[in-house]
């Protein structure tokens, strides 16, 4: 893109956390009461909490400083860290993590839908004390060195939030924040990023509460800050935190962002030696600062209405800066004085130090998105020695309206100890005209990371709709729905905000709950009888896609059989008696039905398996490709006009069990039972036979009720329909289906192959619908979320009514009851969504399209993080501490010590002071590797082996002291393992096991093992089986094995086909995996199997010609990073060797498996998915990979890296696109 140095950015975020003001919304409420946010101490408190005594008795000493409530506690299970891990990083990098994850929140974008790249520029004051626990090798000396050093602040952020622009971490002293907005301006003008996180923070050591004042020092002497007034003294330090979100100013119109101010230019220099001392400030320095950010800005300086100064209250600092200021207008204000005010927010808060300037710049943003001005506290009279009134400023000393002067237009500035000075010129929001609230109903998604964080998600949401009444829905909408999705999920659907206000402050309701991956769905269509109104309209007005598959099936029935299905979508073009009509009330659901199915197949929800009552098997049939929509609905209506010259006849509904209906008919009846549904049952029957049944006292005391057809479906009266319809469905072209539908007629799946028979069809016509087996199968197949795709909820009513029916499933009907229609679409989307079904945000967001056009974001309570201290508090007495890794010790005996131990390591690995039962390894911010390495100290300690696929199958605490309950006392001897000859057998981890797709085999890499594909799993589950392969590289005390690439990928082939004797195979793995996959490919193939591809997830085969992989330059490059990072700890190689010391022979092994590899071609296709590739490494790639595989390469770019690739959030997209490539690689699928 081409570099304009001038363009104008947008704020589009913010987040902070101040004294006395932990949101942005509390912080502006102080501004406008001029409220001051310093804590005065008490001395007894402070020596409490280990003060030094001499120093806070000295008389010098001000009690009194800015302190940020909560500094040192972190959700730290939010961001995927163990205790252990949190307490080793600096607090100021906890605290900037989570106000950076708000400030997106704010801005209503997420990072794993970002279409573009997102920067982070931050920094951070000088460290505090370290008091993270030292013990052992939990806590090695490199990472408290990366969770103490500031170098670490960006790029903390970009991993934990999954940023892929620059990560800088920026250092100027007092001017870092308003450094890092610049640098942030500035890279997105270069096109180095599309969005920008910028900002800065400051936490003390907790023990460092108040100061010495000294005289003519910075410092007050009475704890009060006053900028810019006669009795200032000086500062008084603070801690803070602020973080703003940047993007492009077109680019924020263009997508709907809201827009709180324009960063309409910025600049950045230093005094150099201009000044009196190194500390100094410097006039000429400021005030060039200011002039070239307005002229990158293109402001006039007459135009300004406010300055937010850096204003440190200090006697000389404020008459250096109001100097400078002067200077910086020059001219402009001509003999005109004191129309541009000044302000500092140092007078409410102090120096907040590294978050000055970017708190300065929250105040300025919010001052001019609101028009509004607030006061600088404490100011009474000016400083004379700044001669204000001979300067075009005057203080703003009150809160009033932002003056009538055009365009609301401020500066900030900041300035740093050491000379670099920074300046930002702001300019007020764009007028954007809003479209009228009220514009129908609105699903809010509401989610949080944990139960709590969801209900007070809600009470906080309901009480900002309480205070704007007046809010625009579709906003809020929009905003809930673009941000980042939690596992914890709650949805309402509201026309207004007090009802949405009403609605959140209720308990949820018991279906809400988390979405535990992806969920196995089944589409359930239904028969005759509840379509008898426009149930299609909403969806007709609301999803583009639903009326363009609606229109094409209506255009043909209407040119081939001149019927008009317009009533089925709009409630003004049915005439009287239309929907009784049986051919339009058949071909009205099979449209429906089949619109919706395609709508929701087009957004990417694909059904674990569907089902159809009666006429609503056709739906399913056509969606699984069996017919073209035209020929299923021209078998629709050659079924119906059959039926329509069979003998009157009548149905009728009964609600109670087969058992005692069927007791209740005679054999004279003529009546039988057509429909054998869970607690209820259709009877069918000639005309006057069903009269006389209903007229009788033979179903006295049940729940009767006649249906609206004058035929007896699904009985023998049928026979002369079912001969008509067989002789059409023998003349219709089909094709083998490619997803699974329960049979009517048998209750099991129905049979690939028997479908495309006209006998099916016309037994499924003829006999009875065995709907509480297909419900049955239906739940045997481990779907578990029902989506009706048609008018009413009678299908979710039989599957609820099934005696298998587990409580925790889900029922989604999509369009809902007649009376509430006009809410069925937005609350069947926010249901699937609440389910875990992401693939809907984009629908939810497209509603607008529909009422109007699309709604812009708004600000937003941001998600509540748990205040939580990452140090583990100490159990009562004395713990033995952890023995290091690798240390050969004699086993614990008995069995009471050993389960002590047991808990001992568990605690150690987790940073947790005490372990109960129910306590989940992973939930607590344990990662694959750690349980890895917490089994080995458990095999070490107490001689008892726990395999790794049973622990992680359930890993909690109480698994893990079942198996070391019920194995016998070790032997007292040390533990000594022999060397092992070679890789012992490869277990076969089962990681899913429903879903219609192919089984997925992904070989595990030697660092993690089958552990490193279980998120990735979790979000492929309901598509396909997930089988993960284990085979150890090198056992424990042993020496790595030396087999080769071909004997250890033979030993992958020989347990597959264990689980799978026959292909075709869909094989995959990462990075050591994918070239076990690669050989174990070529073995399948070799031996008459089909693979239908060789998933590599960002590895593949480095060996090229035939030649071994240890000639390639790159694979030598790359080992030798990977020895380095291990060697000196470094990286995420480091990490992973300081989890696991034992990790480098490993390494070492493989390196030497994969040197003398020489890969050969395989028949089959392989889908790459790399980790940080662009366009020209990617054509690159595909060119060294072409000739190994002759059916084609695909490379998809992932988010992440290497080691992130397979864990949150970069595996939710890692997963999505994984879906897609196997869904088309599979085709049809009729050969699972």
């Amino acid at each position: 893109m081409t570099m304009d140095t001038h363009e104008p950015l947008a704020v589009v975020g913010m987040a902070c956390r101040l004294p006395g003001a932990p949101t942005v919304g509390a912080y502006w409420a102080a501004l406008r009461a001029g409220t001051e946010g310093i804590t005065r101490f008490r001395i007894e408190d402070l020596l409490a909490a280990g003060a030094d005594p001499e120093r806070v008795r000295h008389p010098d000493f001000v009690p009194a400083m800015g302190v940020l409530d909560g500094a040192t506690d972190f959700d730290w299970s939010h961001f995927g860290y163990s205790r252990a891990e949190a307490a080793g990083i600096d607090p100021q990098q906890r605290v900037f993590l989570e106000a950076a994850a708000t400030a997106l929140d704010d801005a209503a974008l997420d990072p794993t839908r970002f279409p573009g790249r997102i920067g982070v520029y931050g920094g951070a004051d000088q460290v505090g004390a370290d008091d993270s626990p030292h013990d052992g090798d939990e806590m090695g000396e490199l990472a408290r060195f990366i969770g103490r050093e500031r170098d670490f602040l960006a790029t903390r952020v970009a991993y934990k939030l999954g940023l892929r622009g620059p990560a800088v971490t920026v250092q100027t002293a007092c001017s870092t924040s308003l450094t890092a907005v610049h640098l942030a301006a500035a890279a997105l003008r270069a096109g180095e990023c599309d969005a920008a996180l910028a900002g800065g923070v400051a936490v003390a050591d907790r023990r460092d509460r108040g100061y010495r004042y000294e005289p003519g020092g910075i410092l007050s002497p009475d704890g009060h800050c006053r900028p810019f007034d006669a009795d200032a003294a000086g500062t008084v330090p603070s801690e803070g935190v602020g973080v703003v979100v940047l993007r492009r100013l077109a680019d924020a119109l263009r997508d709907g962002d809201r827009i709180a101010a324009v960063l309409m230019g910025s600049a950045i220099n230093n005094d150099g030696a201009e000044k009196m001392g190194y500390t100094a400030p410097s006039v000429s320095g400021q005030s060039e600062v200011i002039r070239h950010a307005q002229r990158m800005a293109g402001v006039d300086p007459a135009d300004l209405d406010y300055i937010e100064a850096h204003g440190t209250a200090t006697p000389i600092g404020d008459p250096v800066e109001v100097q400078a200021l002067t200077d910086a207008f020059g001219p402009a204000g001509g003999s005109d004085t004191g129309w541009c005010r000044l302000g500092a927010v140092k007078s409410n808060l102090g120096h907040t130090g590294s978050a000055a300037g970017v708190a300065g710049l929250i105040k300025t943003v919010l001052m001019l998105e609101r028009g509004e001005l607030v006061p600088t506290v404490h100011y009474r009279r000016p400083n004379p020695l700044q001669e204000l009134e001979t300067t075009p400023f005057l203080v703003a000393d009150r809160h009033q309206p932002w003056p009538e002067r055009g365009v609301r237009l401020a500066a900030v500035s900041s300035f740093g100890v050491g000379g670099t000075n920074a300046h930002v010129i702001l300019g007020q929001p764009p007028h954007r005209p809003r479209p009228a609230a009220g514009r129908g109903a609105r699903a809010l998604t509401l989610s949080a990371a944990t139960p709590g964080a969801l209900e007070t998600t809600g009470t906080q949401l309901a009480a900002l709709l309480r205070e704007e009444p007046d809010a625009d829905l579709a906003e809020v909408a929009r905003s809930l729905t673009e941000r980042r999705a939690h596992r914890h999920r709650r949805t309402v659907v509201a026309d207004s905000a007090a009802e949405a206000a009403e609605l959140l402050a209720a308990p949820a309701a018991p279906s809400s709950g988390a979405a535990t991956g992806r969920p196995a769905i089944a589409f359930l269509f239904p028969g005759h009888g509840p379509l008898s109104y426009a149930a299609g309209a909403s969806a007709y007005r609301l999803l583009p896609g639903f009326r363009d598959h609606f229109d094409a099936l209506s255009a043909h029935v209407r040119a081939t059989h001149g019927i008009d299905l317009g009533p089925v979508v709009d409630e003004r073009a049915a005439e009287p008696g239309w929907f009784s009509d049986l051919t339009h009330h058949h071909l009205g659901l099979f449209a429906l039905g089949h619109a919706l199915g395609r709508q929701l197949l087009d957004w990417g929800v694909r059904p674990v398996a569907m089902l159809g009552n009666s006429v609503g098997e056709y739906a399913p049939a056509a969606l699984a490709g069996l017919w073209e929509p035209t020929v299923a609905a021209d078998l629709v209506h050659r079924r119906a006009a059959a039926m329509a010259d069979t003998a009157p006849g009548g149905m009728a509904a009964v609600h109670a069990p087969y058992e005692e209906v069927a007791a209740r008919l005679r054999p004279g009846d003529e009546v039988t039972v057509a429909v054998l549904g869970a607690g209820a049952v259709v009877l069918s029957g000639p005309e006057e036979a069903m009269d006389r049944l209903l007229a009788g006292d033979a179903l006295a005391g049940l729940d009767v009720r006649r249906l609206d057809i004058r035929q007896a479906s699904h009985c023998a009266a049928m026979e002369p329909a079912a001969e008509a319809l067989a002789k059409a469905v023998a003349t219709a072209p089909n094709a083998a289906p490619g997803l699974r539908f329960v049979s009517n007629t048998t209750g099991a799946f129905a049979d690939p192959g028997a479908v495309r028979g006209s006998d099916y069809w016309s037994e499924q016509l003829r006999r009875p619908v065995r709907l509480a087996d297909a419900v049955g199968t239906l739940l045997a197949a481990g779907c578990d979320t029902f989506v009706e795709l048609g008018p009413g909820t009678s299908m979710l009513g039989t599957v609820r009514r099934h005696p298998d029916w587990p409580a925790g499933h889900r029922t989604v009907p999509m369009l809902g009851r007649e009376e509430d229609a006009a809410r069925g679409i937005p609350a069947a989307l926010g249901a699937l969504w609440e389910c875990g079904v992401d693939e809907v945000r984009q629908a939810l967001l497209d509603l607008d399209l529909a009422d109007g056009g699309r709604a812009t974001r708004r600000s937003l309570p941001g998600h509540p993080f748990a205040r939580v201290s990452p140090q583990a508090a100490p159990e009562p007495g004395p713990r033995p501490a952890a023995a290091p890794t690798g240390a050969r010790t004699t086993p614990v005996t008995g069995r009471t010590r050993i389960l002590a131990a047991v808990e001992e390591l568990w605690c150690a690995a987790l940073g947790v002071p005490r372990a109960a039962e129910g306590d989940h390894f992973f939930r607590l911010g344990g990662e694959s590797l750690m349980a890895v390495q917490l089994l080995t100290r458990v095999r070490e300690r107490t001689g008892i082996a726990v395999p790794v696929a049973e622990f992680t199958a359930h890993p909690t605490f109480g698994t893990l002291l079942a198996h070391a309950a019920a194995q016998p006392d070790p032997e007292p001897e040390p533990v000594t393992v022999a060397p092992a000859p070679g890789p012992g057998p490869v277990t076969v981890v089962t990681l899913a096991s429903d879903g219609p797709g192919l089984p997925l085999f992904l070989i595990a890499d030697s660092t993690g093992g089958s552990l490193a594909y279980r998120s990735l799993a979790g979000e492929l589950d309901g598509t396909r089986p997930v089988h993960a392969l284990d085979l150890d590289l090198a056992p424990a005390g042993g020496t790595p094995g030396a087999e080769s690439v071909a004997a250890l990928a033979a030993h992958h082939v020989a347990a597959l086909r264990r689980v799978r004797p026959t292909g075709p195979y869909l094989l995959g793995g990462w990075s050591f995996g994918a070239v076990l996959a690669h050989e174990a490919a070529r073995q399948l193939v070799a031996a008459g199997e089909r693979v239908n591809a060789v998933v590599c997830l960002d590895a593949f085969v480095q060996g090229r010609y035939g030649l071994p992989v240890g000639l390639d330059p790159e694979f030598l490059a790359g080992q030798a990073w990977v020895r380095i990072g291990a060697a000196l700890g470094v990286g995420a190689v480091g990490a992973a060797v300081r989890r696991d010391p034992g990790l480098p022979r490993v390494l070492r092994a493989k390196s030497r498996t994969l040197a003398v590899y020489r890969p050969a071609p395989v028949a089959t296709r392989a889908v790459v998915l790399r980790a940080g590739t662009d366009r020209r490494q990617a054509r690159r790639l595909l060119g060294r990979l072409a000739p190994l595989y002759a059916q084609g390469v695909e490379i998809h770019p992932v988010p992440g890296d290497h080691w992130s690739l397979l864990t949150p959030p970069h595996v939710g997209v890692l997963a999505q696109r994984l879906r897609t490539v196997l869904s088309r690689v599979e085709g049809s699928g009729h050969d699972h």
